[in-house]
């Protein structure tokens, strides 16, 4: 098994990417611990995991201090931390402007709030730096250690609304850097931009908007969130060990840079 007696946090792990990567990351032997806000959910995938001793903890990311919390308490129970996996995200805030803008044929940024702004940037951005904060001291403590950022499509190419591209862009930005500067004490920084993926955060888009990414897609479907799970798996492995400061996009085709 590829993931042997890793300890392995996934945030936002109780649903789509977040549980497919944690179901995953079981199979492969790791020791799975979920941090999402919604705690029922994330107890619920942890005790459906195959293997034992994972954990689930209630976290808000744009919490500084109970990231620090969630961090301790790991290293406290099994020891240490071998690979995060920063996932939790929304593609919709409240405030965003976009329903407005749709109706009124503007940019949304006109109509977006500056609370908006801020929930999405605090998300992605500012909780991914939180968790790499938290789980850093254990990783140069052993000198080894993978952390694995969520982007986006919309990173890469500005699809999607400015707060939302621009958060997952700011994600990439922190891939590099983080990975020059932890590289040399034999931690490995690489980020996954996921196309268009079948979960529950992207249930609720129309099909009208989907139905023409679909179309534009060179392979012609969705991605399933296990697409995105299997890039996860090989980027916590050894197998990924001469491996930094990369991006992976698993898209069908839509970008192919």
């Amino acid at each position: 098994m590829r993931l042997e007696n890793k300890v392995t946090i996934v945030t936002g792990g109780a649903s789509g990417i977040g549980r497919a990567t944690a179901e995953k990351f079981a199979q492969e032997g790791a020791r799975v611990v979920i941090a999402d806000l919604n705690v029922e959910g994330a107890e619920g995938v942890a005790k459906s995991l195959s293997g034992s001793g994972h954990l689930a903890f209630a976290c808000d990311v744009t919490d500084s201090a109970r990231v620090r919390e969630v961090c301790a308490a790991v290293v406290d129970t099994c020891g240490t931390i071998d690979v995060l996996m920063n996932n939790a995200g929304v593609d919709r805030v409240p405030g965003d402007g976009f329903d407005e803008a749709i109706a009124r044929r503007e940019p949304p940024i006109l109509h977006m709030t500056d609370e908006a702004i801020h929930k999405m940037y605090a998300i992605h951005a500012y909780g991914a730096m939180y968790f790499v904060r938290g789980v850093l001291p254990s990783m140069l403590a052993a000198g080894s250690g993978s952390i694995i950022n969520v982007s986006s499509i919309a990173g890469l190419s500005g699809m999607g609304t400015p707060a939302y591209a621009g958060a997952k862009a700011a994600l990439l930005g922190l891939t590099k850097s983080l990975a020059r500067e932890v590289g040399p004490a034999g931690i490995r920084v690489n980020a996954i931009c996921p196309g268009v993926i079948a979960t529950p955060m992207t249930a609720g888009v129309a099909d009208a908007m989907i139905e023409p990414m679909v179309r534009a897609t060179p392979l012609r479907r969705q991605g399933d969130a296990r697409d995105i799970a299997d890039a996860a798996v090989y980027f916590a492995s050894d197998e990924s060990g001469f491996v930094t400061g990369q991006q992976l996009s698993p898209n069908g085709g839509i970008i192919i840079p």
